[in-house]
């Protein structure tokens, strides 16, 4: 039977249920980074490359973000790289809406780029240190279920304010991060630390870039969400000024992605704990390349918010799969660094995406473009399939519950 998601977020750890909560009021805020490549457009008069460049590079500092966070998470804990993140963040974000030229706005970008992310890992390891290892991908669904409905309402209202006026996106994503900082320092307590039980399951700890499947499955993470970053890229720039609809038209399609993860993500993937997770995401994959692949075959509003309704249940399939088996591989007294090597990926992504795709796209018609992308999603389908077969099985997996004990 289905759950509501209130109902399976009601019955989460405390801790998880505040993270959760924190991570919705943060994302109320998400004006900058969807808005990016327009701002600077049309507020800096860059080129479609130079924009590829900047967004690159706050994508570059968002992978070291990352990798630093990981390392944060394991050393100093999860509260405490999470309250360094989002303090920084916030500060960076105002810092932005005062900026009066390129010259300051892009060297703050770019740490903003690496503050902004810290997190990320802590806000992961946080959840897999609270919830048994058959939960789990409904605790990331649960997160993902608060950043994508605060991201609706955020992206949708800040489509508004691009028009309105500029400096306002980033000071409101500065107000909503502080705000989150703020629950964390008064009501996050840090989570137990763990340790393993069985001295043979951290061959690989502390180490995943020697992991060979941990390789693997950060290799389908990175393909997915390079296919999925154009849709902060390449797709509000073929809305806003292929099809020419105004900004609000891109921000109600991509907070149709939000509503639907948000109102639907946690009642599948709670459902979803009947069958194997990575053929669950491996469809995932395929539908997510099919959604952006059609997306410039015919350039009109109805079309694109049917390759968003593709594109966004690929989402809900794949994405809390792919973080529950990595939670899973992962030694426990290195689950953040393993979190955060899966997550960097990500980050590579983000800067890739700009570099690769949008000189592409500028070239190319939309009618060939998008389909490009399904070049990127099934070889990730199929090495989902292959870790399905020799990799997700209890025996191999390191971090579930009968390998932990208290420390």
């Amino acid at each position: 039977m289905l759950e509501s998601p209130v109902s399976v977020w009601g019955r989460l750890p405390r801790r998880v249920r505040l993270l959760v909560l924190g991570s919705f009021v943060n994302r109320l805020g998400t004006f900058i980074v969807p808005y990016m490549a327009l701002v600077l457009r049309r507020e800096f008069h860059l080129s479609e490359q130079m924009v590829g460049v900047l967004m690159a590079a706050y994508g570059a500092g968002s992978i070291s973000s990352i990798l630093v966070g990981g390392h944060l998470t394991d050393r100093i804990g999860r509260r405490a790289a999470l309250l360094l993140s989002l303090g920084g963040s916030a500060i960076l974000s105002i810092g932005l809406s005062l900026a009066t030229s390129l010259s300051y706005f892009a060297p703050l970008l770019v740490a903003l780029g690496f503050l902004a992310d810290l997190y990320r890992p802590a806000s992961s390891a946080l959840i897999s240190d609270e919830l048994p290892s058959v939960e789990r991908a409904t605790g990331f669904a649960s997160l993902r279920m608060a950043i994508n409905l605060g991201y609706a309402v955020g992206v949708a209202f800040g489509g508004l304010i691009a028009d309105w006026h500029w400096r306002l996106l980033f000071a409101g994503d500065g107000l909503t991060t502080a705000l989150f900082g703020l629950l964390v320092y008064f009501s996050i307590p840090e989570t137990p630390r763990v340790t393993l039980a069985r001295p043979d399951a951290g061959v690989a700890a502390g180490r995943p870039i020697a992991d060979k499947v941990q390789l693997q499955i950060t290799l389908t993470g990175f393909a997915t969400c390079l296919v999925l970053a154009s849709y902060m890229t390449t797709f509000p720039l073929t809305v806003s000024l292929s099809a020419r609809y105004p900004a609000r038209v891109y921000g109600s399609l991509v907070a149709l992605n939000g509503l639907t993860i948000g109102v639907l993500e946690v009642t599948v993937v709670s459902y979803l704990r009947r069958f194997r997770r990575l053929r669950v995401a491996a469809l995932g994959a395929t539908l997510m390349g099919l959604g952006f692949g059609i997306t410039g075959l015919v350039l009109h509003w109805a079309w694109f918010l049917l390759a968003v309704v593709l594109w966004t249940w690929g989402e809900i399939l794949a994405m809390p799969q792919q973080m529950s088996f990595v939670a899973d591989w992962a030694p426990p007294e290195a689950r953040g660094r393993y979190m955060a090597f899966y997550q960097a990926a990500w980050s590579l992504a983000l800067v890739l995406n700009p570099l690769l795709l949008m000189p592409l796209h500028a070239r190319l018609p939309e009618a060939w473009f998008w389909p490009c992308l399904l070049v990127v999603t099934t070889p990730a389908s199929l090495l989902l399939l292959h870790l399905d077969r020799v990799a997700d099985r209890p025996e191999r997996l390191r971090g579930r519950d009968e390998g932990l004990s208290p420390a």
